[in-house]
C-alpha cells in the first residue's frame, strides 16, 4: 500500500528516466550543477542506472569534485556486466585518477580501455601523459606517436608529446610540436605559453616575447604570461618593459610570489636597491625560497 501511495514500479522507472535525460541535456549545456541535480533525482528513483551514475561521474568531474567523480565511475563498473562495458567508463576514470596523481591506477583503467578498443587514440593520449607525469619518457613518446598515427588532427596530442620533449631538454623538437598543436589549436593559450618557454631556452628571445604577447592578447587575465614576458623582456636588455609587466601581474594577483621575486631582481640589476629589497621581502612573506638569500643580504 505504500508503495503505491508513492509510485508504481513502472512510474518510477518512467520519471526516472524522464529526470536522466534531463540530466542529459544540463550536461550538454554545461550546466553541470544542474545536471548532478537531476542525475540524483534518477538515481533516487532508480539505484540501478549505470548511466546515471556515469553521467553524473562526468559532471562533478568538470566541477572538479574528482572524489565524488571517483566514486560515481566506480559504482557505474560494479553495475555493469564485465562483458557489456564501454572503455569510456575506463578511459573517464583514468582521467580521474590522473587529476587525483594516482597514476598507477590511472595506467591500469587508461590500459583496460586499449585491451577493449585498441585504437582508442584518447586513452592512448591519457596512457601516454601519465607515464609522462611518472617520468616515464619512453612510454609516453611511444603511446603519444601511436596517438598521431591514429588521429594527427588533435592539437593535444602534439602539446602533450611537446611536454615530453620539453621535459628531456630537447627544446627544438618540443617546439615542432608545440607548433603544430597551436596550427590545430590557434587560440589555446597554454601551447603559446609553453612554446615561449622553450623559445626562451634557446634565448630565442624575441620569438617567446612574440608567444607571450599572443597569448596576453587571447587571455589578458593570466598574471604568469606577464612573468613570463617580463623575464624574456629583462633577458632581452629590456628592464623598464619587464618591470611594467611584473607591476601587471602583480595587479593580477597581488599573492605571486614570483613576480616579486623577479620584479626585486630586476630593480636589482638597474640599481634600485630599496625597490628590490621590498620586493624580495614580500616573496619571502609569500613562501619564494629563492628570495631568502637576496632579502637577508638587504638586513
Amino acid at each position: 500500500m505504500l508503495l503505491l501511495l508513492i509510485c508504481t514500479i513502472a512510474s518510477c522507472t518512467n520519471k526516472a528516466d524522464e529526470y536522466y535525460k534531463q540530466g542529459l541535456t544540463s550536461l550538454k549545456a554545461e550546466d553541470f550543477e544542474g545536471a548532478v541535480a537531476k542525475f540524483d533525482s534518477a538515481i533516487l528513483l532508480d539505484d540501478k542506472n549505470m548511466n546515471a551514475y556515469f553521467n553524473r561521474g562526468n559532471a562533478k568531474f568538470d566541477l572538479d569534485d574528482y572524489e565524488g567523480s571517483l566514486a560515481d565511475y566506480n559504482k557505474a563498473i560494479t553495475l555493469t556486466p564485465e562483458k557489456t562495458i564501454r572503455p569510456i567508463v575506463y578511459l573517464n576514470r583514468g582521467d580521474n585518477y590522473w587529476e587525483l596523481q594516482k597514476y598507477d591506477e590511472a595506467l591500469r583503467d587508461y590500459t583496460k580501455a586499449l585491451e577493449l578498443q585498441t585504437d582508442y587514440d584518447s586513452a592512448l593520449i591519457g596512457r601516454g601523459k601519465t607515464y609522462l607525469s611518472m617520468g616515464d619518457y619512453i612510454n609516453a613518446q611511444a603511446d603519444l606517436e601511436k596517438a598521431i598515427q591514429l588521429n594527427s588532427k588533435n592539437g593535444f596530442t602534439h602539446y602533450a608529446l611537446g611536454d615530453v620533449y620539453y621535459d628531456q631538454k630537447n627544446y627544438e623538437l618540443s617546439i615542432d610540436e608545440y607548433s603544430k598543436a597551436i596550427e590545430l589549436s590557434p587560440d589555446e593559450v597554454i601551447y603559446l605559453l609553453d612554446r615561449g618557454d622553450a623559445y626562451y631556452m634557446t634565448n630565442n628571445f624575441e620569438n617567446a616575447i612574440a608567444d607571450y604577447t599572443k597569448a596576453i592578447g587571447l587571455d589578458p587575465t593570466v598574471a604568469r604570461s606577464y612573468v613570463l614576458r617580463g623575464d624574456a623582456l629583462d633577458d632581452s636588455g629590456k628592464p623598464k618593459d619587464a618591470i611594467a609587466d611584473y607591476n601587471k601581474a602583480i595587479e593580477l594577483d597581488p599573492n605571486y610570489a614570483s613576480a616579486y621575486y623577479n620584479r626585486g631582481i630586476t630593480r636589482r640589476n638597474t640599481g634600485d636597491k630599496t625597490g628590490a629589497c621590498e620586493d624580495f621581502k614580500k616573496a619571502v612573506d609569500l613562501g619564494s625560497k629563492l628570495a631568502a638569500d637576496f632579502a637577508d643580504a638587504c638586513k
